[in-house]
């Protein structure tokens, strides 16, 4: 079977239309690998790491979800319907409906918010969980360079163009990439609507970042990690995050008894998880949660 091949799948939460895809088979003896994206980001983001995974022994059924406003998933009415909680509902619902009922999570950025909120509200799924550059503490300057630079220029006239704004905005901070990978990134990013490339979320979204005070401190979420103690963790962080501080890596290793850390050369926030050693390390993870 072609590694690469999903199987698009809808669902109704909360009166909304929401998408997924998934590779393999789901009655696999192996737990799936649920994915979750980052704020204005959707599945598409994890096809290169699916393929990867599907093509090796561990064959891994994997499941990407695209939240709400994001990919094929309807839009919500409101602005402040776009919230953590309210995502990781979603997830829950959208699990449920495949008949899931334990997964190993991998979650981008706000994806390990997502993770978190589960772990309280149904902590029965959580087999293992992968943050990708993110975790209960996030820092105030990240947040405010994604506020700074998410949304504001993104319809471009070609593909071309596209790919060189991205790679303008991102190679300060990647600079282990490679055009192809932040052509990737793009395409992931991006879709072609109008005659335009443009980003593949609701504008909506953003605006309750836009609104946000930066200056104030901002909530953390070490009550809902210690939750977690009891599941195996994979932390990664990119070597010039601005989101994710060392510190916090520190610090939620001193907590939890059984996580691994890895810190990504060359790249920021927040790592490409199907670059370099990271998908060797993913799948050594997540095969040891299945032993």
């Amino acid at each position: 079977m072609d590694p690469g091949a999903f199987e698009d799948i809808r669902y109704t939460h909360d009166g909304l239309q929401l998408a997924a895809r998934i590779y393999g088979r789901l009655d696999d003896a192996r737990l799936p690998l649920v994915c979750l994206s980052g704020l204005t980001r959707n599945a598409r983001d994890f096809h290169s790491l699916a393929v990867i995974l599907r093509g090796s022994p561990q064959r891994r059924p994997v499941i990407a979800f695209d939240y709400r406003g994001r990919g094929r998933s309807d839009h919500a009415a409101r602005a402040e319907d776009y919230t953590v909680p309210a995502e990781a509902a979603d997830i829950a619902a959208g699990l449920d409906h495949l008949g899931v009922t334990r997964a190993i999570f991998l979650g981008t950025s706000r994806g390990a918010l997502v993770i978190q909120i589960l772990a309280a509200s149904r902590p029965d799924l959580l087999a293992g969980a992968i943050f990708n550059d993110a975790g209960p503490r996030i820092e105030a300057e990240g947040l405010r360079q994604i506020r700074d630079t998410v949304g504001r220029v993104e319809s471009f006239p070609d593909w071309n163009a596209a790919v060189d704004a991205v790679v303008a905005a991102n190679r300060p901070a990647f600079p282990a990439l490679s055009r192809d990978d932040f052509e990737r990134f793009a395409r992931a990013a991006f879709i072609e609507r109008g005659g335009r490339i443009v980003g593949d979320y609701d504008p909506q979204l953003l605006e309750p970042l836009a609104t946000m005070d930066l200056g104030a401190d901002l909530p953390e979420l070490w009550d809902l990690f210690a939750i977690m103690r009891a599941v195996p963790m994979l932390v990664i962080r990119g070597e010039t995050s601005m989101l994710f501080a060392e510190a916090t890596v520190d610090r939620m290793a001193k907590m939890h008894p059984d996580l691994q850390r890895v810190t990504v050369a060359g790249q920021g926030h927040a790592p490409m998880l199907e670059t370099g050693d990271l998908p060797a390390s993913i799948a050594g993870f997540v095969e040891r949660i299945d032993g």
